[in-house]
């Protein structure tokens, strides 16, 4: 069994196969960070979580790289007049560019822990990159792919780009077809897009260049440049949502493959949106909603990970807060199944699979993270990695070994994870022993992140008892980061404790409780 996905780019169920050594190196498309981000977005984000746990479950290593867009120029060359949404939005707060983008990182990162996505190994911020777009775009222009305007930008001609199209069927002859609305002048071609902008006088966030003069990078520069310094000109998985297929990331291939000679990424896999009303999540549309709302809904946020299980990343998911409260009773009623068999044995052929926890990341992940779990503060344990999914370490019976088969090979079969979470409830329902049970569901649990292995902590009563392992891990990181004078951190910190139902008061001393 090997894990298969669905590439956009071949219409095709394709293998995941490192391209180069052992590791899987894949790019996903972060956020802009220049507002929070909603439910939708994240379910994006855990459809590449789901991947990376996938993968280690079957023993793979994955590095794993997720930009931050902290530049602006959020627009679409194709269809967006619109003006720059970090400035725009830094201007409404009465904050400077960079302290609104610091500010809704942090946020990110809480909110990604809050569905216990496992932090990448590198968080690249587009600021700290410029260099690299520059010297990208300048190959695009002396191989004759991009030409300056008369306004001074940087167009990419993707007339001189055969292959453009390929990967979402807007070829330029359709979208020439299909425009409406004014034309750009400055454009030889309404299909073309900014590579680089020159700066208005007055505009925050811009760079000097030897060739075009001060101004900005285009929007897909970014990912091109940063996925091809971090993970090579040719990486095995590239992540996204729907919406990310045109133009953003055809346009990273028509920048990256004329350089380096192929597409950067083997496989493409991009995830459906998440409706509410029947609608795409936006705030333009009114039905924005953060995951830090289910906690004022006294709904547990793991309960979106549990209705992102119930439906194929393929496929659009409907949610509301009545189908959050009907997954948040199910994981509830999942978790009585797995706490009713009693701990682990501290010993023995059944003591419990190693844990991978996900952790917090942190304000602002600095710098690259090289261990199985990614940037996790605390620094959490390392997980071992083994072939769990062709090699259990437990001595499972044979209807045991059938049900964990039956797990593997949906998962395998393009994540099939409403099939997976199907096979643990029949573990749990099965005529096994309770020891095989529970061990079924903590090595399944891997891949699924639902935390089953904190299931006897959970079900004590509160008085009188210490937190969680977890919990205490976070509230150490909360206090040193307090100590440093790092609030943003240890802000973040305390958003993602009561994602996971705990207030934490602090004493004059500095140190917190729960």
């Amino acid at each position: 069994m090997t894990l298969r996905l669905r590439n956009t780019l071949s219409r095709r169920i394709e293998e995941v196969l490192p391209l180069e050594g052992s590791t899987v190196r894949m790019y996903s498309c972060g956020p802009t960070v220049y507002r929070y981000a909603h439910i939708g977005n994240l379910r994006t984000f855990m459809l590449a979580d789901f991947i990376r746990r996938a993968l280690l479950y079957h023993g793979v290593a994955v590095r794993h790289v997720k930009n931050i867009t902290d530049v602006g120029h959020m627009r679409d060359e194709h269809r967006d007049d619109g003006g720059d949404r970090i400035l725009v939005q830094a201007e409404l707060e009465g904050r400077s560019a960079r302290e609104l983008a610091a500010h809704y990182e942090a946020a990110f990162h809480a909110d990604e822990a809050l569905v216990n996505i496992l932090p990448a190994h590198v968080f690249p911020r587009a600021t700290e990159h410029v260099s690299e777009m520059i010297a990208l775009a300048e190959r695009l222009q002396d191989l004759n792919l991009a030409y300056v305007a008369e306004d001074g930008t940087l167009y990419y001609d993707v007339g001189a780009f055969s292959e453009y199209g390929r990967l979402s069927g807007n070829t330029p002859s359709n979208l020439r077809a299909g425009h409406r609305g004014t034309v750009d002048p400055h454009k030889r071609d309404a299909a073309d897009f900014a590579l680089w902008k020159q700066a208005e006088p007055g505009r925050a966030l811009t760079w000097p260049s030897a060739r075009w003069g001060v101004g900005f990078p285009g929007w897909h520069l970014e990912c091109s440049a940063m996925s091809r310094h971090y993970l090579g000109d040719r990486f095995d998985i590239h992540t996204g949502g729907l919406d990310n297929i045109f133009p953003h990331h055809e346009d990273e291939i028509a920048q990256s493959a004329p350089v380096t000679g192929e597409v950067p990424a083997r496989i493409w896999v991009h995830g459906e949106h998440l409706l509410t009303g029947g609608r795409k999540m936006a705030k333009s549309a009114g039905n924005f909603q953060r995951i830090t709302d289910l906690v004022e809904a006294d709904i547990e946020t793991l309960a979106l990970r549990y209705l992102a299980l119930t439906a194929r990343y393929g496929h659009k998911l409907n949610t509301s807060l009545e189908s959050l409260r009907g997954a948040a009773a199910a994981l509830a009623s999942l978790r009585a199944r797995v706490a009713a068999l009693g701990p682990p044995p501290v010993g023995g052929p059944w003591i419990a699979p190693p844990v991978l926890a996900a952790a917090a990341a942190g304000a602002r992940p600095v710098g690259e993270a090289w261990g199985v779990g990614g940037h996790r503060a605390p620094a959490a344990p390392e997980m071992p990695l083994s072939d769990r999914a062709h090699e259990p370490a437990a001595p499972l019976s044979s209807a045991g070994h059938e049900l964990h088969r039956r797990f593997a090979e949906a998962v395998d079969d393009n994540l099939d994870l409403p099939v997976a979470l199907a096979a643990l409830r029949d573990a749990l329902r099965a005529d096994l022993s309770d020891d095989e049970k529970r061990w079924l569901a903590l090595d399944v649990d891997l891949v699924l992140g639902l935390d089953l292995h904190a299931v006897w902590q959970r079900s004590v009563g509160h008085e009188g008892n210490a937190p969680s392992p977890h919990v205490q891990e976070l509230l150490a990181a909360r206090d040193r980061a307090r100590a440093a004078s790092d609030f943003a951190t240890a802000d973040a910190i305390r958003e993602t404790l009561r994602g996971l139902g705990h207030e934490v008061a602090d004493s004059r001393r500095r140190n917190s409780s729960v």
